[in-house]
């Protein structure tokens, strides 16, 4: 085992399914909106979908078992993330050895074998690209802190950045001094300021020519926090190496995940990514097949999951992409804007490997789609879908309920295609309502109120929208799946070695269960149960 200059922790359990297993059955209508369609009560718990596998595949629930066991249990957190390879990838330019923990609370075991043997100690970086607030990045850094009181942490991902987007910086501050944090890079694109951090900190020079750091110096015993100068980055596309082959990954099993591009050319209205992503930026071809090459390396790797927000626009460009993955052999899932689907490139989509693809309808109400600005219509969805289902690759749709000008018949809408077009799996989550989005500036001409979750407007509350969602889960015919996990879901699933027809046998089961048991049925014994074991 060779030293390394900086640990990245990628990801980490962020539900605390210990904490749901113990809610009291008796008091369920007091909290059901959260456990629903989320989770299945089983043995005196709720658990997720996923650990009802673990209980019939292992005997035995995740937060029964130690990181060890937990590295061979079924968790969306065991699929390898984005974050942790891009970054040591990108670092092996500037001969920083980066070592990658996926899942936190899979690999603590490794983590402290990793950090033990380093000499001098590493820099510690959490990624917090998945977190909502700071519950979670306490609870890494508490534990951290417990076993190497002198360890410097540094903060970075989404999250962190979307503290500093007002550039106020007295609430981040207050939670790195609670938290034990050294550092946080608040920049969207980071790396570069990672980069600049590790080598300017291995160097012993000033801090202050980082930019976009937040760093905490003492002086006489008390300590205070820098902030220094805000700058933009562009995404690290054309920059970063193609070494996905030198890097040590021991909880790769089949799937990597990968960018082709960075940003969104659209403009939802629902949506604040295109303009915090600060543009729409795409690496060349040419260069993305290096870095397949590279990637395809690995022992065992034959799944990709693209991550672009809009992988197959512009249209020519994603043709030939098609063709190029088609010299390779793997199999891809990827997000996509199904509008601009045709014939030939669903074709070239089915020769290249695609299995299948998550696609953000939102809504296949007309005015609906007008109002949220999706540049689409519920006719062109119908026409993409149709020819992904000619060439067989799996869909999986995901719809919105109660954005702005939501009514109990713009839903129906949604039920009707859905099951008209014989989606194969889709996705349901209620509005949120967020003030650096598009629809907040038009708020007054729905009488949009509230924030968040919480909210109203002229046609519909969040209280009405959670419940059309309920209603909805139980009669549409097609499959649901968590929004929360999604196409991750699927993915995670076949890359675990069931096939598509599997999971959605499973999956049905499990939403059957859901039904059962949101309608006040609870049996440990009931023969839904005694199917979903049956697949192991």
């Amino acid at each position: 085992m060779d030293n390394c200059d900086f640990i990245i922790i990628s990801q980490s359990e962020v539900v605390n399914y210990e904490k749901y297993a113990k809610l009291p059955l008796d008091r369920l209508d007091i909290y059901k909106k959260l456990i629903y369609p989320r989770m299945v009560y089983y043995k005196e718990g709720f658990r997720s979908h996923l650990d009802m596998m673990n209980i019939f595949r292992s005997d035995v629930f995740w937060v029964d078992a130690d990181p060890e066991h937990r590295r061979d249990l079924m968790s969306i957190w065991n699929l390898p993330g984005f974050v942790g390879p891009h970054l040591a990838n990108y670092l092996t330019t500037y001969d920083i050895h980066a070592c990658v923990i996926n899942n936190f609370d899979a690999e603590w075991d490794r983590f402290c074998e990793v950090y033990d043997h380093c000499d001098p100690k590493p820099l510690v970086g959490i990624s917090t690209t998945f977190y909502l607030n700071y519950a979670e990045i306490r609870r890494l850094t508490k534990k951290l802190k417990k076993a190497y009181p002198d360890m410097s942490i540094v903060l970075g991902g989404a999250f962190i950045n979307g503290q500093m987007l007002n550039d106020d910086s007295t609430a981040l501050c207050k939670a790195m001094k609670r938290c034990g944090v050294d550092f946080s890079v608040f920049s969207f694109n980071s790396e570069k300021d990672l980069k600049d951090l590790i080598v300017t900190q291995k160097a012993g020079q000033d801090l202050a020519s980082v930019n976009n750091l937040i760093y905490s110096v003492v002086n006489e015993g008390s300590a205070s926090f820098k902030v220094t100068q805000k700058v933009w980055n562009d995404p690290v596309l054309d920059e970063a190496p193609a070494n996905w082959d030198q890097l040590e990954l021991p909880y790769l099993n089949h799937t990597v995940q990968m960018r082709t591009s960075s940003g969104c050319p659209f403009s939802c209205a629902f949506c604040s990514y295109p303009e915090t992503a600060g543009g729409f930026f795409t690496m060349p071809v040419e260069h993305m097949e290096k870095h397949i090459q590279s990637v395809l390396k690995q022992p065992n790797i034959n799944k990709i999951i693209f991550l672009d927000d809009t992988f197959n626009v512009p249209a020519k460009r994603f043709k030939d992409l098609c063709q190029m993955f088609a010299k390779y052999d793997f199999e891809w899932f990827s997000f996509l804007r199904v509008q601009f689907v045709t014939d030939e490139i669903a074709q070239l989509m089915k020769a290249s490997g695609c299995r299948g693809v998550y696609l953000g309808l939102e809504s296949a109400n007309n005015d609906i789609l007008k109002n949220m600005n999706k540049r689409a219509t519920r006719e062109e969805f119908a026409k993409g879908i149709g020819f992904l289902k000619k060439y067989d690759i799996t869909v999986m749709a995901a719809f919105i309920v109660g954005f702005p000008g939501e009514t109990e018949e713009t839903l129906q809408d949604n039920k009707n295609f859905i099951e008209t077009l014989g989606i194969d799996f889709y996705t349901l989550k209620e509005f949120y309502y967020m003030e650096n989005t598009p629809i907040h500036g038009q708020r007054d001409n729905f009488g949009l109120t509230g924030m968040g979750s919480e909210w109203a407007h002229d046609t519909m509350d969040s209280t009405t929208a959670s419940e059309h969602k309920m209603r909805l889960f139980k009669e549409i015919d097609s499959i649901f799946i968590d929004p929360d996990t999604s196409l991750w879901y699927i993915a995670y699933l076949y890359d675990q070695g069931f096939s598509i027809q599997e999971i959605a046998s499973m999956q049905k089961n499990i939403n059957a269960l859901m039904v059962e048991q949101m309608n006040g049925s609870f049996n440990d014994d009931h023969l839904l149960f005694h199917q979903l074991a049956k697949n192991f």
